[in-house]
């Protein structure tokens, strides 16, 4: 019986703009479809070749990712015609099942790390491999994906904990990593069983985030400073981090000139990739004009690097860091500044401004869960709607 391998996109709905890609097996008019991982937008796909279009920033790891798909289903087909005559889409499915080992480390590196490589995330990288050299410490180099089950993940956190004398905080981040390599695997449909991770709850110490009152956040924006350059330019990239709704730093740093259209900051967050839309006050404008004369960012701390990477801009930011402890000493506030303090400054006072609507200050920081939202406020969680940063200048007397 002759059987055909293609991959295809499939949508979830009429209306969806992204699909799945699908390994297709046909016998006979009859229809297998097998999950690859892989979900991208309709216009990035390529149905006369069936692999995605150069134009994506990810093609190069996505296609390579789907010709390993491809390349062990039609393995697992070659191997059943060694002993069996007449095959089937089951016999296929459950050989899939039945065979499919996959060594950890090659997994993670051949999928979740290629992806963040080709993001240029080095960071992220550099801190992803620290975790897998030290479970390749504990485990061995052939330790398989389904080898990592609730009783290996037990076993594994009192190693980190009684031999490696590792926090909470580290056995739960490193714990964290290991969780996105299985649901990526999941997603692949090649880790067997439950997710482990359903059972295993990892815990953190106190997540309370360091913010400003609106006494010290208006302190920031009126107390007299030296007339430094560094010092000027750090005030004026915090404030513009909180007045743009709470933007992340590193976001606020890579914000280029076209960014800004019809009077709003239109750009992709980098860490979620969340598309935001964020009205520019005139306050925010004040400070963009101040820096906008030269190179094609806002802020002038990337003009002039030929490369830009994670690394790149953790350097920048440690620089206006240093700048705003500073300012902190100027305006009489003994908390530990930094850009971020900026976020969970916005969250904070926008949950006042809000009524506390938790929902309404997720949209504005563009978090993917509320849960991360509960997590920058003080768990109060209310759902009366009312607008915000007009409400939160009125307060600090900037209007």
């Amino acid at each position: 019986m002759s059987i055909t391998f293609n991959l295809e996109l499939n949508k979830s709905n009429t209306s969806s703009k992204e699909g799945s890609v699908l390994i297709r097996v046909t016998q006979h008019r009859k229809l297998k479809r097998i999950g690859t991982g892989i979900s991208i937008q309709i216009i990035s796909w390529d149905k006369v070749h069936q692999k995605v279009k150069k134009s994506h920033p990810l093609a190069a790891e996505y296609n390579n990712i789907l010709q390993q798909s491809l390349k062990k289903v039609i393995t697992a087909y070659s191997t059943l015609l060694q002993t069996k005559e007449q095959i089937t889409l089951e016999d296929i499915t459950a050989s899939l099942n039945n065979t499919i080992n996959e060594n950890f480390f090659d997994f993670a590196y051949s999928t979740k790390m290629a992806e963040i490589k080709s993001k240029n995330k080095l960071g992220t990288y550099r801190r992803y491999e620290s975790v897998l050299n030290k479970l390749k410490e504990y485990a061995g180099e052939k330790l398989t994906l389904n080898q990592i089950n609730y009783t290996f993940l037990q076993k594994y956190t009192l190693y980190l904990k009684v031999k490696r004398l590792n926090t909470q905080d580290t056995i739960s981040a490193n714990l964290s990593v290991i969780r996105t390599i299985i649901n990526e695997a999941i997603k692949h449909q090649i880790y067997k069983g439950n997710n482990p991770f359903n059972q295993l709850k990892m815990k953190y110490t106190d997540n309370t985030k360091e913010k400003l009152t609106a006494d010290e956040l208006s302190r920031i924006f009126n107390n007299p400073l030296p007339n430094i350059h560094s010092i000027i330019l750090a005030r004026d990239f915090f404030l513009a981090c909180f007045l743009a709704e709470g933007t992340r730093a590193g976001d606020m740093i890579s914000m280029k000139k076209e960014y800004i259209i019809n009077n709003c900051l239109v750009f992709n967050q980098q860490k979620t990739g969340a598309a935001m839309v964020i009205p520019i006050v005139p306050e925010l404008m004040e400070i963009f004009n101040k820096y906008m004369d030269k190179g094609k960012y806002i802020f002038p701390f990337l003009n002039n690097e030929k490369v830009v990477n994670e690394i790149v801009l953790n350097s920048k930011l440690t620089y206006i860091n240093k700048y705003l402890k500073e300012i902190a000493k100027y305006c009489g506030i003994f908390k530990n500044l930094s850009t971020h303090v900026a976020r969970h400054t916005f969250t904070d006072l926008a949950l006042e401004a809000s009524n506390d609507n938790i929902y309404q200050v997720q949209k504005s920081l563009g978090h993917t869960s509320v849960k991360t939202t509960e997590i920058y406020s003080r768990n109060r969680v209310n759902y009366n709607k009312k607008s915000m940063l007009p409400d939160i200048l009125q307060q600090l007397n900037i209007l």
